[in-house]
């Protein structure tokens, strides 16, 4: 199966939903010393192993929709059929359906508008649109004007809460999504999300009460809380709090989704909100295949998320049979430093000496970054952590060749954003380097290497057909990566 960024966020939502199912409503106190550790069987609610719940069944119903793009209509359509037990249900039927939910929907039936569908009362403050909102993720992923953001995240927010709290929250969680979605640190991440906000508060006469509320996410650092300052009840503000709090707290997604699901109470929404970040985070090669496998209608999922890379994900933007004779050239190839210090066209190489961090862990080249994200990818996590100690990219390629469980399809599917996120890391986080790559603005870039056909274009720069593309005996993915890269940036 090929996966992408999308399989990693609704497969995290999904699976984090699943192990919070058997113990819903189940206090902290017990979880202490009964803790989850793995996923489970019926329980409170005698659901068979992988069930998901209507945080899913939400999330499922938007991530359809909007496929066939932004209809309010559509979505609140989608989620009546789901409460007729006619889509998205793991069983066939619905359970631990919320009031407010359940209410909104009734008037959908009843032929409302979708928008005016949701309490506003103060009252109507629970989780239910919160924990189905990460899809429009992706709808939104090339939007940079953060009004147009709110408004859409208010509309499909109030088809079932339509209360400011409910929509900030919303918000809040959308925007911090869009920084990681750009594969930037997740601490990094929290502070860019913070600064934008403060911004955009100050440019709007909210009221300062109802935003004083999120004073603890916004102006202070909600990671630096003690656990008994995190609540996990089926309010809103404590559902993101929490998931934040988890997701900024642990190094993995396993570790995120148990801690958020041993806080107790509304285990299934807290562990999906955090399990979407978390599989935006660290990917979806992160998520124990043990639970995976077995999910409730995994394939029907996996079907849904390829339909959503369709749609939603960017293809690769350049490509040889795009390449005009005419145009210019920079050939690159090797990776020393010159003596005399100077950056050289060298530094386009995946093997540069340069260190830059991605969700806390320094990576030495963004051959380091490539190898230890493909051993992620096959979840082999013995050869991640071998990585991380080489300082040769020499021997970090020759253990990427040892990872156990690779699939060229699987590789093929995901290798160029990897790469390209490695290098967006890499260009971004050094001044000289970013520098030095926008000055070569209009240029085609190209690894003329002769022994590489995938990431370069299987030709010396001495060769006669070196300025003829369609002669290229490489795919020149390497080239192609910075040119995106430099677009980016």
């Amino acid at each position: 199966m090929k996966t992408s960024v999308i399989h990693s966020v609704i497969f995290g939502l999904v699976v984090g939903d699943a192990l919070g199912v058997p113990v819903e409503f189940k206090s902290r106190d017990f979880l202490k010393r009964f803790p989850v550790t793995d996923m489970q069987a019926y329980g409170v609610h005698h659901q068979p192993l992988g069930t998901w719940s209507d945080d899913s069944s939400l999330t499922l119903c938007l991530a359809e929709s909007i496929c066939n793009g932004y209809d309010l209509n559509d979505i609140s359509q989608k989620f009546l059929q789901w409460f007729n037990a006619q889509i998205w249900t793991p069983h066939g039927r619905v359970f631990d359906i919320g009031i407010a939910t359940t209410a909104a929907i009734r008037m959908i039936k009843h032929g409302a508008d979708p928008i005016l569908c949701g309490g506003a009362s103060e009252m109507d403050n629970g989780n239910g649109s919160l924990m189905r909102i990460l899809p429009l993720l992706f709808y939104l992923q090339d939007e940079n004007n953060l009004n147009i953001i709110f408004q859409c995240v208010k509309e499909v927010s109030s088809i079932t809460h339509a209360h400011f709290r409910s929509v900030f929250a919303c918000f809040i969680y959308i925007v911090y999504s869009l920084e990681l979605l750009k594969g930037i640190d997740k601490g990094e991440a929290y502070l860019n999300m913070q600064y934008r906000l403060k911004n955009f508060i100050a440019d709007h006469d909210f009221d300062p009460k109802e935003v004083n509320l999120f004073k603890r996410i916004l102006v202070e650092d909600i990671s630096t809380f003690p656990e008994d300052e995190i609540y996990s009840s089926g309010y809103v503000l404590h559902s993101l709090e929490a998931s934040l709090w988890c997701v900024l707290t642990t190094g993995s997604y396993e570790e995120s989704v148990l801690k958020a699901v041993n806080l107790g109470d509304d285990t299934d929404t807290t562990a999906a909100i955090t399990g979407g970040l978390a599989g935006l985070i660290y990917g979806y090669g992160s998520v124990p295949e043990k639970w995976l496998k077995v999910i409730v209608k995994k394939v029907e999922i996996e079907k849904l998320c390829e339909k959503m890379d369709t749609v939603f994900m960017k293809k690769q933007k350049y490509n040889i049979a795009d390449i005009k004779e005419y145009d210019e050239f920079l050939f690159f190839w090797g990776h020393q430093v010159p003596k005399n210090g100077m950056l050289s066209k060298a530094c386009l190489s995946q093997w540069w000496p340069s260190p830059f961090v991605g969700n806390n862990i320094t990576y030495q080249t963004a051959e380091h970054y490539m190898m230890a994200q493909k051993a992620l990818l096959f979840n082999d996590q013995q050869v991640f952590e071998k990585i991380l100690t080489k300082e040769s990219p020499k021997d970090v390629k020759d253990l990427g060749r040892q990872i156990k469980n690779f699939d060229a399809e699987i590789w093929d599917a995901n290798k160029f954003d990897i790469v390209k996120q490695g290098n967006l890391l890499k260009f971004s986080q050094n001044e000289a380097l970013k520098s030095f790559l926008l000055q070569t603005k209009g240029k085609i870039l190209a690894e003329a290497s002769p022994v590489d056909p995938i990431w370069g274009i299987g030709l010396a720069e001495d060769n006669a057909d070196v300025l003829i593309p369609k002669n290229w005996a490489g795919l020149n993915l390497l080239g192609f990566v910075l040119m995106e890269v430099r677009d980016e940036i």
